[in-house]
């Protein structure tokens, strides 16, 4: 956990939260991290959002939890709040959970560095924790704007790939992206997904060199599976919002 005033959970707790999470989630987190992401979430209490910070063996990279009510177009504003703390994303995944009270909460972890344009780099992962709730609370409460963040711009000539996989139940759908890397992408990303009003329900985030591969599962806002129509306007809007104008 971070900055020494979030209270460490009950084993009861840690355990509820667990369990309340995919098995993918269970599969990639360790004891202390899930105890950490338990003790974020248990902060929140009734705020909007709360970021904190665990140990991670990835060098070179602030480790971050960011707990959240769920809400269309949350992993955009999450990507927002990114750009205005000039943060970049290296990897990242996102899962949602139910509360005990039946809400449905974000669990969203993600491994960030300064933005080649910050101009001054944060001290350690509590103050990059801090730095991006804050800004992540201003834009969920209103007194920021999410238009204000802009990601950089594409590489011209960049080569994009968009496309579906389908998930073995066929009820998801998993939109893959792969391009080249910049400030802002997974904001970019998001934002074109929110528009074309679909529900982002997990991702993925993955930084190989310059290259990026994300995946994103989604479904319609009612939960049901994305036509074949549909997908071929996801992934047009998807390569519009990628690809330089």
């Amino acid at each position: 956990m971070y900055a020494g005033e979030v209270s460490a959970p009950s084993p009861e707790y840690v355990r509820e939260f667990v369990e309340s999470l995919p098995a993918a989630y269970r599969a990639a987190f360790d004891d202390d991290a899930r105890r950490a992401h338990a003790a974020t979430a248990l902060a929140r209490g009734g705020a909007p959002a709360k970021v904190g910070a665990f140990a991670s063996p990835r060098p070179g990279a602030f480790a971050l939890c960011v707990i959240a009510e769920d809400r269309p177009g949350l992993l955009a504003t999450v990507g927002a709040a990114f750009v205005l703390a000039t943060l970049d994303v290296v990897d990242g995944a996102a899962f949602t959970r139910a509360t005990p009270a039946g809400r449905a909460e974000a669990v969203d972890l993600f491994w960030v560095h300064p933005s080649a344009s910050a101009t001054e780099a944060p001290a350690s992962a509590a103050a990059a924790a801090d730095r991006v709730e804050r800004a992540l609370v201003d834009l969920l409460e209103g007194r920021a704007d999410v238009d204000t963040a802009r990601p950089a711009p594409a590489r011209a000539g960049a080569e994009t790939i968009v496309r579906f996989i389908e998930s073995e139940a066929g009820a998801l759908a998993t939109l893959e992206v792969e391009t080249y890397d910049r400030s802002g992408l997974l904001l970019a990303l998001a934002r074109a997904l929110f528009q074309q009003r679909v529900q982002i329900v997990g991702s993925q985030v993955k930084t190989l060199g310059d290259r990026v591969l994300d995946r994103f599962d989604i479904v319609e806002l009612d939960h049901s599976p994305i036509g074949p129509t549909r997908r071929l306007e996801i992934q047009v809007a998807v390569i519009a919002a990628v690809q330089p104008r």
